[in-house]
């Protein structure tokens, strides 16, 4: 079937989607076309594999010109079908959009009767995050309309209705804004930032910065920026966690990813005071429910909240975290991560034989994650006195290096480590001269990132506890 994207969709909505779409389809005010359906039904009851024109063709004794333009029309009805869904989920836009109707057919009662509706919704609304204020912006110019309309001119609600508009358009400003910092920081290109720096001047000292909206993307950009970056960036956090519960969960998510990142550049500057800030955010953002894309939280993200909750010994939370939140990660990632990140939590926690058991059920996926994993083996059966097992696994680690095509520092890293623990097994223990020669050379390595756990195990003496 050519219509790839028409397939690709509908493999990935959700059950309760897929029955609505098929509700959608039967509709003839939706979908004129009588043949729509039938596909539609035909595809999903091949469980939505691939299929040729042709074999359509046959199905429906049409020839290949005709199926695709049956194709298009389906595919057609799914965007509508999504951007319905997405209408559905913004009910202030569709009060809005029955104002604005009612007026076009000069049914002025009417259309201020569903204008105060809207309004008395939109004030009972808890969220207060852009699109709020974008519909009570859409909400002044209806209202402005009606007024007109109705001959009522001297009563506009002019001033309402710029103020409105002025706090729309910075909120979509400086969230915008916040977006090309993060890019910039990324891609290292510059931009024209437009009306940006004016609106930035504008709001210095103004009241519209005791909106939170406008506040937390104001100080989350300067904390981007660099100007007086630490202080803005507190600022954003308190905000962020204070009004989460007033703001769309996509936007939630948004801004809690702008304070972590934050976060983590500044850990990768070696400020380690900002792996407690990360955390307290990670947690918050879990309990908000904000780290969560469409109810899926990434394997990346859970495993970057296992090493900052490890490394900070949060063990009791972290435990009870990896296995309470297993079940929100993808299914073709849970197993591997989830076993991935408690062999690390029992490594950390000292228990040896459990952690090896977790690394010996790993779906091995990622270069990097089964490197990761290699290592922590390493280490144990150093830990072990496990020498020979330890040298099969240094043995295993260069071959796989050799075949993977593994990107630039990070070959160099493993292979570092590799030389390194061979060196830490062969060195004298007994010889100050050796270890301080090995000392210098694992300091001095500039790619090594278990460095400070070899220069540790540099410095046990002999008969180390096993």
């Amino acid at each position: 079937m050519k219509s790839i994207p028409l397939l690709q969709i509908l493999r990935a909505l959700p059950a309760s989607s897929m029955r609505a779409l098929e509700k959608f389809v039967q509709s003839p005010y939706h979908v004129t076309h009588s043949e729509v359906l039938r596909l539609f039904r035909h595809l999903k009851a091949n469980k939505l594999d691939d299929v040729s024109t042709a074999a359509l063709a046959r199905t429906f004794a049409a020839d290949g010109r005709r199926m695709y333009h049956l194709n298009n029309y389906l595919l057609e009805a799914v965007e509508r079908f999504l951007a319905l869904e997405i209408w559905e989920q913004r009910p202030h836009d569709r009060n809005l959009a029955t104002v604005e109707h009612l007026r076009r057919l000069h049914l002025d009662n009417a259309g201020a009767s569903m204008l105060r509706y809207t309004q008395k919704r939109l004030e009972a609304d808890p969220q207060r995050g852009r699109h709020y204020h974008r519909s009570v912006y859409l909400l002044h110019l209806e209202s402005y309309y009606l007024s007109q309309q109705e001959g009522r001119a001297r009563t506009a609600n002019v001033q309402e209705l710029t103020d409105a508009e002025d706090i729309a358009f910075i909120c979509e400003k400086l969230r915008t804004g916040c977006l090309l910092l993060s890019h910039q920081a990324v891609t290292k290109r510059e931009y024209n930032t437009g009306l940006l720096e004016n609106v930035l001047q504008f709001l210095k000292g103004h009241r519209y910065l005791d909106i939170p909206i406008v506040a937390a993307y104001y100080h989350g950009y300067y904390a981007q920026s660099g100007t007086d970056s630490e202080s803005h960036f507190m600022k954003m956090k308190t905000l962020i966690q204070q009004y989460a519960g007033r703001f769309s969960l996509a936007e939630t998510h948004d801004l809690y990813l702008m304070a972590i990142n934050f976060c983590i550049r500044r850990i990768n500057q070696a400020d380690e005071h900002y792996f407690r800030e990360v955390f307290e955010l990670y947690r918050s953002g879990l309990q908000h429910g904000a780290l969560l894309e469409n109810g899926t939280l990434s394997r990346w993200t859970y495993n970057n909240i296992a090493v900052t909750a490890i490394r900070l010994r949060e063990f009791e939370w972290v435990e009870r975290f990896l296995n309470d939140f297993a079940a929100f990660l993808p299914e073709s990632h849970r197993e591997g991560a989830y076993n991935f990140n408690m062999a690390r939590f029992y490594y950390d926690t000292g228990d040896y034989p459990r952690s090896m058991q977790h690394l010996l059920r790993m779906e091995y996926d990622d270069v990097l994650q089964n490197l990761v994993a290699k290592t922590m083996l390493c280490k144990i059966y150093y830990e072990l006195d496990e020498n020979d097992a330890l040298e099969n696994q240094l043995d295993s680690i260069q071959i796989y290096l050799r075949r993977k095509k593994v990107l630039g520092y990070h070959k160099d890293n493993y292979t570092a480590i590799v030389r390194y623990l061979r060196k830490l097994l062969a060195i004298n223990p007994n010889s100050a001269a050796e270890k301080e020669k090995l000392r210098q050379e694992i300091e001095e390595a500039p790619v090594l990132t278990e460095r400070e756990w070899l220069l540790k195990h540099l410095d046990v003496p002999a008969d180390k506890p096993s």
